[in-house]
């Protein structure tokens, strides 16, 4: 699990302090998100059948529970390898994780505002890397 060790105890404290400031928020940073998304990357709506406000709550719940399981991240593994999967046959692209990956960012910073600040941000980017990197294994 090396990708994993990409991600100090810092990150992870900073990580998982920001994503209990998002509470009562979660909903405005998923619409955030895909809004971000879609506008950067339209193609990329074609992939979604749902609507998009569940698509952002599944989204979400599925952040918490990655956030929650960083102090235990062999509990997330299986769980994220079948999620890359499922996005693999969805035809999900390597520059469209990079947009979705900027679009979280986005999402966040505009979310948190002044609580989103330079620690906070280089550690949710360390996370997407290791997400994506795992995600996209085969």
């Amino acid at each position: 699990m090396s990708e994993w060790d990409t991600l100090t105890k810092d990150d992870i404290n900073e990580i998982q302090i920001s994503f209990v400031k998002l509470k009562g928020k979660q909903q405005e940073a998923g619409d955030l998100l895909y809004k971000h998304l879609f506008e950067s990357s339209p193609d990329v709506a074609k992939i979604f059948k749902n609507d998009i406000k569940e698509q952002a709550q599944l989204f979400m719940k599925m952040m918490k529970t990655v956030v929650d399981g960083l102090n235990n991240v062999h509990i997330l593994m299986a769980g994220l390898q079948e999620l890359g999967g499922r996005h693999r046959e969805y035809g999900v692209t390597p520059y469209q994780y990079k947009y979705f990956g900027e679009s979280l960012m986005f999402s966040l910073e505009k979310t948190l505002g002044n609580d989103f600040g330079e620690k906070t941000k280089i550690a949710w980017g360390k996370l997407y890397d290791v997400l994506e990197k795992v995600m996209r294994r085969e």
